[in-house]
């Protein structure tokens, strides 16, 4: 039915089909299996900044295949009705130290993320009726997901939800007035960043 031409064509034709290249899902040969990269996470600059503060997220993650490792230093300052406490408590302040591990669905990086890790916390509050400031620290469990979208290169936007399990729960005392942080807190923002190959 073919001509010696036609089935060495038909022949050619699978065999490219069948190299790995060609899948929708394998990196272009520029595209390594490792990477660096360096994300700012825009809700403690922005919800700091609405308070008249300084806030700021930086990441920097290590990437082997599909699993990336994050190290995350954020310092935000919000308004003090996020502090979700009774009247009277003002300025809360918030320091995070992070180490999560990321998997990345697709083919370099980017698509649908899943992560989990844990997080240490230094908190603080005031409050109107009493000087000074009340300090302590929480060790938190985080798991959360996000979209990486690379719209240029290896330029990224991240949007992101998560949710924070205070596993040291306990209650906060400044003079005479107390409070009990919620020991589990969702939040949602947008990462932009970019890596490079390694």
């Amino acid at each position: 039915m073919f001509g010696r031409p036609n089935a060495l064509a038909l022949s050619a034709c699978l065999a490219l089909w069948q190299i790995p290249a060609f899948a929708d899902d394998v990196p272009a040969a520029h595209e390594r299996a490792t990477a660096l990269g360096f994300n700012v996470d825009l809700f403690p600059t922005v919800i700091s900044a609405v308070n008249g503060k300084a806030g700021y997220a930086p990441q920097v993650w290590i990437g082997i295949d599909r699993v990336r490792i994050r190290f995350v230093g954020a310092h935000l300052e919000p308004p003090d009705g996020f502090a979700f406490a009774p009247e009277g408590f003002r300025h809360p302040t918030t320091t995070a130290l992070a180490t999560i591990l990321d998997y990345t669905s697709g083919p370099h990086f980017d698509r649908w993320w899943a992560g989990a890790g844990f997080e240490l916390w230094q908190q603080s509050i005031q409050h109107d009726g009493v000087p000074g400031t009340a300090r302590w620290s929480s060790a938190v469990f985080t798991v959360g997901g996000g979209y990486i979208w690379r719209f240029s290169g290896n330029f990224f936007l991240d949007p992101w939800l998560a949710v924070h399990a205070t596993m040291n729960p306990q209650t906060v005392s400044l003079g005479s007035f107390e409070f009990k942080p919620f020991p589990i807190i969702a939040d949602a923002s947008l990462k932009i960043g970019w890596f490079a190959d390694l």
